[in-house]
């Protein structure tokens, strides 16, 4: 993620938050400052802040105010959000700034009239109704087309960034493992300027320096691989010159790497590897959506202990902070979009194809400079048993493709053979849950259908590895029984044990992501107990029996 190097205010801290189930806020002109009777912390979805709040789902309004130094008059400010959602509308000082759809890509509103030396107002209303053209859809809080819980507010940082009338608005960087480097600048400026790109390695000695004008190519000789076991990491510096003045900087950690899917497997920097690790979630009590920095650092060391080296997104794209680290760690990513649970209605709405693209659009752009993106998921599950669902998703990644075409694509099925578009993808993914949701209580049933599956499948597919994206049992906490039955502890570590055992054995698998690395909180149904509990982990990170197994058996996995 390109980041400037700018005057920055932090709009982090304590809001005025005010309910407004009716929606008449705004005919009312709270957008000028209202009367706030509550406080709500930023950044944090507002479900978990208050028991009150907890099963909102509809408009909130958000204030704050912010001081801006004297020394900012001259530049232009923007106001930057990480994430917010679902429907996101912003007001600085009464002046409306801009709209945004979508709970997590960043985005960014010129503020027109800011007052430098002097207190500013934001104003911020959220919509997080949940209706079937939304990404992800549903009907409802407890009427979800998914299997998480839907968060309001504003979850990841804001803060107002200060910029030149000339800038870098984005660099889009490639890299290779063999030195390789390419650099296209998106420059705002009406004048000529120059651009100065430095390297910078990990001891801060520039390995690389060029000045050009525009996008180039070339090799930086000496450079060190990113990988899984020596993630370097190396300091892209950009300095946009006009007049001879240095007027703007954007600094991007990058790494050389080279990531493939071939017929045999995946292979990171011309060798083969496996995919081992979980799908993971976003989702910590009281905070809601955002992930507090000390729970990252712990799930990055529990991950690493674990002998894991991937994990996918699922089912949206992660904050800066959480794949930051998966950069530092060397840990692999499968970038997914907020596609999931997609329905006949979706496929054959264009509209709804044309929002899904520019979502797409939004993940690619925050995130793909980063070394540990390897992959792109641009759906999960959809019923995609139609010819419908195959166009739909083809072009989904077809888009995907024109906009990044060095990395790999996939989606996550679940329909399995009766899927349309099984094999659209450059791998095969497939959620299996033989012996949980089927065959419920016989584990060796389930690992039967599983290898009658993934044969077939793999027939089909002769020339495309597969990676299983799912897989699990639920394990409650706490609950354990002799002999192993559902729902209780040992059922779970015999369930996971069974499966890796049995998909090691497979040549063309290579890849398994267990489903999931801790517990998270879920709708409220008849199927779960406030949370899905077929995490490895707690909610709050305890282990489960089943971790110590995974850990042994992920150790084997070349």
């Amino acid at each position: 993620m390109v980041v400037g190097v700018r005057g920055r205010v932090s709009l982090d801290g304590f809001w005025g938050f005010r309910l407004d189930p009716g929606n008449v806020g705004e005919v009312s002109g709270w957008f000028r400052g209202f009367e706030a009777f509550d406080r709500v912390y930023v950044p944090a979805s507002w479900n978990e802040q208050n028991a009150d709040w907890d099963q909102y789902s509809g408009v909130a309004w958000y204030e704050f105010e912010f001081h801006v130094p004297r020394e900012f008059r001259g530049l232009v400010p923007w106001i930057v959000f990480e994430g917010a959602g679902y429907l996101t509308r912003v007001w600085v000082n009464g002046e409306f700034v801009g709209e945004h759809e979508g709970s997590f890509t960043m985005f960014r509103f010129k503020i027109p009239a800011i007052k430098y030396g002097d207190w500013n107002r934001v104003v911020v209303k959220i919509d997080n109704t949940l209706k079937p053209d939304n990404i992800p859809p549903g009907e409802g809080l407890n009427a979800t087309y998914f299997d998480f819980f839907h968060y309001g507010g504003v979850h990841r940082p804001v803060w107002v960034e200060f910029t030149s009338g000339c800038f870098i608005d984005d660099l889009i960087i490639v890299t290779r493992h063999d030195g390789y480097l390419k650099v296209q600048p998106n420059v705002n400026c009406s004048g000529p300027f120059r651009l100065n790109v430095e390297l910078i390695d990990g001891g801060g000695s520039v390995v690389y320096s060029r000045a050009t004008e525009g996008a180039f190519e070339d090799y930086v000789k000496g450079v060190e691989a990113w990988g899984i076991e020596h993630p370097m990491l190396y300091r892209l510096e950009a300095k946009l010159i006009t007049n001879g003045e240095a007027v703007d900087e954007v600094v991007e950690r990058i790494g050389f790497r080279t990531f493939e899917v071939r017929a045999s497997g995946f292979y990171l920097n011309g060798e083969s590897i496996f995919l081992k690790g979980f799908g993971r979630h976003e989702d910590y009590p009281i905070f809601g959506r955002a992930l507090p920095g000390p729970v990252l650092i712990r799930d990055f060391y529990n991950m690493r202990r674990i002998n894991a080296n991937s994990f996918r997104t699922s089912h949206y794209p992660y904050s800066n902070a959480h794949l930051d680290l998966a950069d530092e760690f060397g840990i692999l990513v499968i970038l997914e979009a907020p596609l999931v649970g997609l329905r006949d209605y979706h496929f054959r709405n264009q509209g709804y194809l044309e929002k899904a693209k520019r979502i797409i659009s939004e993940v690619i752009r925050q995130h793909r400079n980063r070394p540990s993106v390897v992959m792109y998921s641009v759906a999960n599950e959809p019923d995609s048993t139609t010819d419908e669902a195959r166009a739909f998703l083809g072009e989904l990644i077809n888009h995907v493709k024109s906009i990044d075409p060095t990395r790999p694509v996939i989606y996550t099925s679940h329909r399995h053979l009766n899927d349309k578009a099984l094999g659209l993808g450059d791998a095969v993914a497939l959620n299996t849950y033989f012996g949980w949701y089927s065959e419920t209580g016989d584990i060796e049933a389930g690992v039967v259908k599983l290898n009658q599956l993934l044969e077939e499948v793999h027939s089909r597919n002769p020339d495309k590895p597969i990676i299983i994206t799912e897989f699990g049992a639920e394990g409650y906490p706490g609950l354990h029984h002799d002999p192993p039955v559902a729902w209780s502890e040992e059922y779970q570590e015999l369930f996971l044990r069974r499966y890796i055992e049995e998909l090691a054995k497979k040549p063309y698998v290579r890849g398994i992501h267990i489903w999931n690395y801790a517990d998270f909180r879920t709708p409220q149904n008849p199927r779960r107990v406030i949370l899905n509990t077929k995490g490895l982990y707690t909610r709050d990170r305890r282990p489960k029996l089943a971790t110590k197994t995974v850990a042994e058996l992920f150790s084997k996995l070349k």
